[in-house]
């Protein structure tokens, strides 16, 4: 990164953590700085995310901030975009509306510490809409997971225990890279109706041709041939390796019941490494879910949504600065509240930010020798300090 990108890009975060509101051009203006142009030029420049947000995350490790063990979880935003102008927009699936609806969609990899259970996203890409041959979303998805991998440093990538993905990512065009290509075990979950096979393993007869390598289809209903695990939760866990059709590969599956309110509730959760243990698996699995608190806040606080531009390397730059905003924020409240849980606040973290910049902004205005004719014109000038309409 060059020193003026790295000079620019202090005081955009700066900006980014004090603006109230829509984080756009013309908001960013309107509380100083360069200007609504320089902005623009400045979005449409690549900057290296993946080694700057992990730079961060070394700097809280030497710190003794986050643990030494963590998973990299994977997972797609759906962001709203209006308009037919803008690259990329298509029909993608929102997850809080519960259908699928025309907008842009982002796919991001997470580093989710183990200890702390504190998300870090490492960067995020754009969903295309129309994809070459015979390429799915998922292929895309499996590729911004290896080019993320690979941008790890040495130190951080022994620190994956595993690549965490909900049941969408359960599919062997994205199982396949990341275990084969990616070198580390994928954890996620399965449908209730998966089709599993058990493996055999009696003796092996005389007879000639292949050698029987499965004993029969997987009943979900009937577990008489799993193994029963001592769990502390309100439910029954099993454990077995199976073969997975759909993935074509044996995996160590964890099936949890639990009673509902229409009866029993089958969670099927799995590992592409069948000699990790189950409890693994569900700790794995369960951390994943932080990833989704970065979405929240980024849309909530950090202007996520806002991007007023409709070029593909903007709108990459925003979101990037967006989720790596709210990433700086965590670890600035990591650093002062070490004694205890983290309870972040996103919300709080800006509202300091403006204080601290409303005051800086005052001082600096005030004359030494404090008269109401010399300190009015300048208070007032103070007071439209972001105002639209002055």
């Amino acid at each position: 990164m060059r020193a003026t990108q790295a000079a620019y890009l202090q005081v955009l975060l700066v900006l980014w953590l004090v603006v109230p509101g829509r984080l756009n051009f013309i908001n960013l203006t309107r509380y100083g700085g360069p200007s609504e142009r320089t902005h623009r030029v400045w979005f449409q420049k690549p900057l290296p995310w993946v080694e700057l947000n992990t730079s961060l995350i070394l700097q809280m490790q030497d710190q003794e901030c986050l643990g030494s063990t963590s998973i990299l979880g994977i997972d797609a935003v759906f962001i709203n975009k209006n308009g037919r102008c803008t690259p990329g927009v298509a029909q993608f699936w929102s997850g809080g509306q519960q259908r699928s609806l025309s907008g842009l969609e982002g796919s991001c990899v997470t580093w989710v510490d183990l200890e702390t259970q504190q998300p870090f996203p490492l960067s995020i890409s754009q969903t295309p809409a129309d994809l070459p041959g015979k390429q799915t979303r998922t292929n895309v998805y499996a590729q911004d997971t290896l080019n993320t991998l690979a941008q790890l440093p040495a130190a951080m990538h022994q620190q994956v225990q595993a690549v965490v993905g909900d049941a969408y990512y359960a599919r062997k065009k994205f199982v396949d890279p990341v275990v084969d290509e990616g070198q580390l075990p994928f954890v996620g979950k399965l449908r209730r109706d998966a089709h599993l096979k058990h493996l055999f393993a009696g003796p092996m007869t005389a007879r000639r041709g292949r050698p029987k390598k499965y004993d029969g289809k997987v009943s979900l209903s009937d577990f008489s041939r799993w193994n029963v695990l001592p769990w502390t939760d309100a439910c029954t866990a099993y454990t077995t390796v199976v073969y997975a059709v759909a993935l074509k590969r044996a995996v160590r599956v964890v099936a949890l019941l639990w009673p509902g309110k229409s009866g029993m509730t089958l969670e099927l959760l799995f590992s592409t490494d069948p000699s990790m243990d189950a409890a693994t698996i569900v700790r794995l699995y369960r951390a994943r879910f932080a990833l989704e608190f970065p979405f929240r806040d980024g849309k909530q606080f950090a202007g996520l949504n806002d991007c007023q531009s409709r070029q593909a390397q903007a709108l990459h730059f925003h979101w990037n600065m967006a989720l790596h905003s709210v990433s700086v924020a965590r670890a600035s409240q990591l650093m002062n509240q070490r004694a205890s849980p983290l309870v972040f606040s996103m919300e709080d973290e800006k509202r300091r930010a403006y204080n601290e910049f409303f005051a800086d902004r005052l001082l600096s205005m005030l004359p030494g020798d404090l008269t109401c004719e010399k300190i009015g014109p300048r208070i007032t000038d103070l007071l439209l300090l972001g105002v639209k309409a002055a």
